[in-house]
């Protein structure tokens, strides 16, 4: 679901953009895909150091071995992997499912979808299921594929890496998928894409390059996480839960879902608010992801400040409040 007018940014910095009129707004809507917000000063310099590299087919430039290296190493599970870079998190996901396929001589897939509450069901003639790596029944599905000889593949393209306290959202779980997909929130925001497998037996029929820039991009990502970037989000995450904890409305679900910057507001069902929800906060300054006619996603990046969150949490808090007034 989208709004009907979008924001036209003129420039940002950080978790802040100013739109086309001079208006500043607080962007708590792209963490899951630019999760060092704007004009990131280490990402712009990385990038003046590459310069203008297009990615060609055959080529392999040196960051994007040195990339693939610090993905095999980051993924739960050991180094004994296959790693193959792309062009976007839907690539990689296209990639993951032909990688699927060719294992298992079969065509179907499942997408496990986390507006269900229903128990996976996995059939035989299935190559692979896709779970959301915050979706509760994923150990589960884990189970099922394991007994119907399908590959569990982790879709983590819309999640920021860093924005749960971890690196991958998987690690906060004990399941292991067969096939990790990854998006453009590991380079900052920037063209890119990857499938890290869970052995080293999985592999492709063909070789592909990504884009350069995109893998300079994230590594630099993968560095400032490393150093100070992780530990600055799990602080934000703690701000985060405090103050939209604290939450409440006639047309709210009674609690917040998600975990660390990665949180959903969840309204009743029936109550057909959230996009007047979305757009009056709009209005206000905050810019927050319409997900469904019930749902609100709230994603800051990990370079957002704790007064960010403050303003973040007043603006919600009066919004929802005008709601139980016309109600």
């Amino acid at each position: 679901m989208s709004l009907a007018e979008p924001v036209f940014a003129k420039n940002g910095e950080g978790a802040w953009l100013e739109d086309d009129t001079g208006g500043k707004r607080l962007d708590f809507a792209s963490g899951g895909t630019a999760p060092l917000g704007r004009n990131h000063p280490d990402i712009a310099k990385v990038l003046n150091q590459v310069g203008h590299a297009p990615a060609s087919d055959g080529v392999v430039a040196p960051t994007e071995v040195a990339l693939m290296h610090k993905l095999a190493e980051l993924v739960p599970g050991g180094m004994n992997r296959r790693v193959r870079v792309c062009e976007s998190g839907r690539e990689a996901l296209a990639r993951a499912i032909e990688l699927a396929r060719n294992r298992t001589n079969r065509t179907n897939v499942t997408y496990l979808s986390q507006c269900s509450g229903e128990k996976p069901a996995i059939g035989r003639d299935v190559a692979a299921v896709v779970a959301h790596p915050l979706d509760g029944r994923i150990r589960q599905a884990r189970q099922a594929c394991d007994a119907a000889g399908a590959l569990l593949i982790d879709d983590e393209a819309g999640i920021g890496p860093g924005t749960t306290g971890w690196m991958l959202a998987i690690e906060l779980s004990e399941v292991r998928p067969d096939i990790y997909v990854l998006g453009r929130g590991w380079a900052a925001g920037f063209p890119f894409g990857a499938c890290v497998t869970g052995s080293s037996s999985l592999r492709w029929k063909s070789a592909a390059t990504g884009n350069p820039m995109g893998c300079a991009a994230a590594l630099e990502t993968i560095g400032l996480l490393e150093t100070e970037l992780l530990e600055q989000g799990r602080k934000l995450a703690t701000q985060l839960e405090k103050r939209f904890g604290r939450l409440s409305s006639t047309k709210l679900e009674s609690e917040l879902w998600g975990v660390g910057l990665v949180r959903t507001i969840v309204f009743r069902k029936g109550k057909g608010v959230a996009e007047g929800f979305v757009e009056m906060c709009r209005e206000s300054g905050l810019l927050l992801q319409l997900l469904s006619a019930e749902t609100v996603g709230v994603r800051p990046p990990l370079v957002a400040k704790e007064k960010d969150i403050d303003f973040a949490a007043d603006v919600v808090g009066k919004v929802l409040a005008g709601f139980d007034k016309k109600a």
